[in-house]
């Protein structure tokens, strides 16, 4: 049969209040009480339905586009902040999906051996032609004991058939988990059944529950590693280069391991972007205030600097000048009355201050009586 190809939403649901949706899809996740003959056993189911468009069979999977990828990488630095702040795997952003699978922000520990009394089958294919092809069932296999030693819990993967299809809703499915674990099980709360169903007829649908048993839902399968399972299920499941085995191996090996390790949540993550922003907004304010700062201060370094040396410049070049008027007048005895005190310029007339005689002194420094330069001889000054 193999699974369609393609896009499309996914939906996941649960009996918990909380949901998500993107293009008319939506996931919730489940937690119930039920009791199997006379032991009283917690569990909790997870449900994933997927429903998109595409060929069915392996051959009739779609190729990824390369003109929809390139669009997505341009958007992908203003979508990528505001996707890590809601739930990831409800928005179809095809390859960019792989980063917005559900994160383990918890520490969790293996599952004891004890808890665990591990059986010989991993997985059923009713179909029989899901896992059929060669090297299928090792790679399938591989994945799913790589599941089990990292996190101590064994998976079994059930892939419906015909009969599949008397479990259409999410409750019929989650009810078959619960019956098929006691049937297979037992008492024994250390597995977790992967129940996986392809609607017939209808490429690149599917129905996904996921039912751990008690101990392996307490240490390992609570509702978030769930979300992380049925995410990578969800991821791989449209992958060109993974056939029906390997894609199934990839989601649960890469699930086990995101499991063990604890992360940043999206929440943390877009906080500290956000946090991260603001910092460097706040750096580049207080860098422009300093630098603005700075110049202010320069600038009125550099001016009280220039206003210092106007300054110097004006009183040198005043010295200047009455050096240079110093140089200009002589000291002169009247010709007259000898007296001594007057000081008259080169090449002008004054009289003298005592008996008002006119002194012309020439470019030399020479005394004359009367103003030669006018031919006049005295001008007393008028009292």
């Amino acid at each position: 049969m193999g699974r369609g190809g393609g896009g499309g939403g996914s939906h996941h649901s649960s009996h918990h209040s909380s949901s998500h949706s993107h293009h008319s899809s939506s996931r919730r996740s489940s937690g119930s009480y039920s009791h199997h003959s006379g032991r009283s056993h917690y569990s909790s189911s997870s449900t994933r339905y997927r429903s998109g468009s595409g060929g069915g069979g392996g051959g009739g999977r779609r190729l990824g586009c390369g003109g929809i990828l390139f669009v997505y990488l341009c958007i992908f630095l203003t979508a990528l902040g505001m996707a890590f702040a809601i739930k990831g795997p409800d928005l179809n952003l095809g390859p960019l999906n792989y980063f917005l699978i559900e994160r383990s922000t918890t520490n969790r520990e293996p599952l004891p051996e004890s808890k665990c009394d591990p059986i010989d089958e991993w997985y059923q294919d009713d179909w029989g032609d899901w896992i059929d092809e060669k090297g299928e069932e090792k790679a399938l296999i591989n994945g799913l004991q790589h599941f089990y030693d990292v996190t101590g819990v064994q998976p079994y993967l059930w892939i419906t058939g015909v009969d599949g299809k008397n479990y259409k809703s999410e409750g019929s499915l989650e009810d078959l988990g619960e019956e098929r674990y006691k049937e297979m099980f037992g008492d024994d709360e250390g597995h977790v059944l992967v129940i996986f169903r392809e609607y017939p007829n209808a490429s690149s649908e599917y129905i996904c529950t996921v039912t751990p048993g008690y101990d392996a839902e307490v240490q390992i399968m609570d509702d978030e590693a769930r979300e992380i399972l049925l995410d990578f299920i969800d991821y791989y499941y449209t992958s060109n280069d993974l056939n029906e085995g390997e894609f199934f191996a990839k989601a649960f090996e890469k699930a086990g391991d995101r499991m063990m390790i604890k992360q940043l949540s999206f929440r943390q993550i877009t906080t500290i972007i956000a946090v991260a922003i603001v910092a460097v907004i706040g750096i580049v304010i207080v860098a422009s205030i300093i630098k603005k700062r700075k110049v202010a201060v320069a600038q009125q370094k550099a001016k009280q600097a220039q206003a210092e040396a106007d300054k110097v410049q004006t009183e040198f070049n005043q010295q200047q000048y009455q050096d240079a008027l110093e140089k200009e007048y002589v000291s002169v005895t009247c010709p007259n009355c000898g007296a001594t005190a007057n000081k008259i310029r080169k090449g002008t007339v004054d009289y003298c201050k005592f008996c008002g005689t006119a002194i012309s002194v020439d470019a030399i420094g020479q005394a004359f009586i009367g103003d030669i330069y006018h031919q006049q001889q005295n001008y007393p000054p008028q009292s």
